[in-house]
């Protein structure tokens, strides 16, 4: 589908149905609670139609979310120039638009009834200037990376320009690096300086140029693939922030006794062992390889270890409660685990412990 709209002279292409999103370009500016498409969604608008006089304003009002624009005089209005394609998912967006410069104040989700999202984007053409909280200003050029954090306050000031920008959910990025987003700075440093970053840069424009042909399908496999993407390059990046205060070998005793106390519990995995942890997934699992082993197979052996000291010391205990209680969802998958470890069942393994 590709449906022609026009709204108080802001025209454009747009392409979902009802089904998939509720909110589209004939009703009122979206706000948080008329939520996100079921499926990504595309749509190309611009300034074209615009009255001369008020395409600033317009554009403002249809397109600012989590900023406030600075207002322009008669003359930079009349002249202002804007187009940006979209790529709308949940929990990811992707832009890639054009802009005359602009000016203004970034917002606090809370106060602009927005989602709590993180921007990732590129710097096509023009330069960028950013502030945050009062911390050193941070200058993005044409090929470099940019970022808008939109859980505070800040300052962002655009020549004229082009770019393209990933935003991702607030949440996930803080889960993926252990809960502690660096500064932009910092994370903007990190991230030049990682080869991954530079793979990250050349899908971002490769799936920016894709998306307007694209059918539904492809759009969203390219949406997710981006996202997860991202959110693995600013992970590897960071990764030597991660639990900077205790070496790889301390971090790898702390999760091994962390397994030790919770491996009764069947939904204690990886992803909860990093949780505890506080620090990125790249991080724990350096630890675990430098000492030999992976977590899935620490919390494996760590189960297998309780299991046969239960078969050992209580002969009389039902062997699908063994499995129980050293973390097994089912006494099947506890026997497969058990048989490819220990070469034998553990029925057989109990025959074994009682003659010995």
């Amino acid at each position: 589908m590709g449906l022609e709209w026009q709204s108080g002279g802001a025209a454009g292409l747009w392409s979902w149905s009802p089904q998939q999103w509720s909110w589209s370009p004939h009703h009122a500016r979206w706000s948080l609670g008329l939520g996100l498409p079921k499926v990504p969604v595309f749509f190309d608008v611009s300034t074209d139609a615009m009255p001369q006089t008020s395409r600033y304003e317009m554009w403002r009002s249809l397109l600012y979310y989590s900023f406030d624009g600075d207002r322009l005089c008669s003359e930079a209005e009349a002249a202002f120039s804007a187009r940006t394609q979209c790529l709308i998912g949940d929990p990811a967006q992707l832009l890639h638009y054009r802009s005359s410069a602009v000016s203004g104040r970034g917002l606090p989700a809370a106060v602009a009834n927005d989602r709590e999202t993180y921007v990732i984007g590129v710097v096509i053409d023009g330069e960028r200037r950013y502030e945050q909280d009062g911390a050193s200003p941070v200058v993005s050029r044409v090929g470099d990376f940019f970022l808008f954090d939109n859980r505070g306050y800040s300052r962002v000031q655009w020549s004229d320009h082009r770019a393209v920008q990933l935003s991702v959910a607030r949440a996930d990025l803080e889960q993926r690096l252990g809960g502690t987003i660096p500064d932009p700075a910092e994370l903007m440093r990190l991230l030049e300086s990682s080869q991954m970053g530079k793979a990250l840069k050349a899908q971002m424009r490769l799936a920016a140029r894709l998306t307007a042909s694209a059918k539904d399908a492809e759009r969203a496999f390219l949406l997710e693939q981006l996202m997860q993407l991202a959110l693995f390059t600013c992970e590897t990046a960071t990764e030597a922030l991660g639990s900077r205060n205790a070496a790889p070998s301390d971090l790898f005793v702390s999760a091994r006794q962390l397994i030790e106390q919770n491996v009764s519990r069947p939904a204690f995995d990886a992803k909860a062992l990093q949780a505890h942890m506080g620090c990125s997934r790249a991080t724990l699992y350096r630890a675990f390889a430098e000492a030999g082993t992976s977590v899935s197979e620490a919390i494996a052996e760590a189960r297998i270890a309780r299991a046969k000291a239960m078969l050992a010391r209580a002969p009389d205990m039902p062997v699908g409660l063994v499995a129980a209680r050293s973390g097994w969802y089912d006494n099947a998958s506890f026997a497969r685990a058990f048989r490819r470890r220990e070469g034998m069942s553990p029925s057989e393994f109990r025959e074994h412990a009682r003659i010995s």
